[in-house]
């Protein structure tokens, strides 16, 4: 990757939707050779271009974990089952008092409960001891990436990470709003047919 891709990718970072000729001028090179480098670096899995969600206009919560695993083949594990999580943005290994990161979001506080005690990644096994931060939308990055229709699996009572939320006490008890990989999912921050229409006032709660 040279200054040239780095100044590329700069301007879509800006501005995913640049024209081929607009980032040609901006580059001092032809559409034709943008196009080239552009699909290069896509090809290479050097970048992904999305769109991206403003959190705050969502009123997202945002919940930070650190995790100590017993062993990497834990970790590993962990990776594995979460990596299609709809609410989990982040996942990395790390070192320090903790071996695993997570960032994590939810649309309301009792989504957040339930991400950290009942289908939490804190509370897999193999999984020696934990400690969270949560609060409303961050500052910085203004956008997150977000998939806000994620892909159900085959039984679309199954979340991604395997979990049943309709047999989860604090679902039925109006207590979370489910995860939104499955047709049960009741909330308004993802695509949902059950809350289809509806608009999502925005709250604090």
């Amino acid at each position: 990757m040279d200054n040239t891709d780095k100044q590329l990718i700069s301007i879509l970072q800006k501005d995913g939707r640049t024209s081929l000729s607009k980032l040609g001028k901006e580059l001092d090179m032809s559409h034709v050779a943008v196009s080239k480098r552009l699909d290069k670096l896509i090809k290479e899995g050097a970048v992904h271009i999305c769109a991206g969600v403003n959190a705050d206009s969502l009123n997202i919560k945002i919940l930070f974990i650190g995790l100590e695993t017993e062993n990497s083949e834990v970790t590993d594990q962990l990776l594995k089952k979460y990596k299609n999580c709809p609410r989990l943005t982040m996942l990395a290994p790390v070192t320090g008092r903790y071996n695993l990161f997570a960032v994590m979001v939810a649309e309301d506080t009792f989504s957040l409960e339930s991400i950290l005690g009942t289908c939490s990644i804190r509370t897999q096994p193999g999984i020696r001891k934990s400690e969270a931060w949560f609060g409303n939308s961050p500052t910085l990055p203004e956008f997150i990436h977000l998939d806000l229709s994620p892909a159900k699996k085959k039984d679309k009572s199954e979340a991604a990470c395997g979990f049943v939320c309709e047999t989860c006490k604090r679902f039925v008890m109006d207590r979370c709003v489910g995860c939104p990989s499955t047709s049960s999912y009741k909330g308004r921050l993802w695509a949902s047919p059950l809350t289809k229409g509806r608009k999502r006032a925005k709250s604090k709660s």
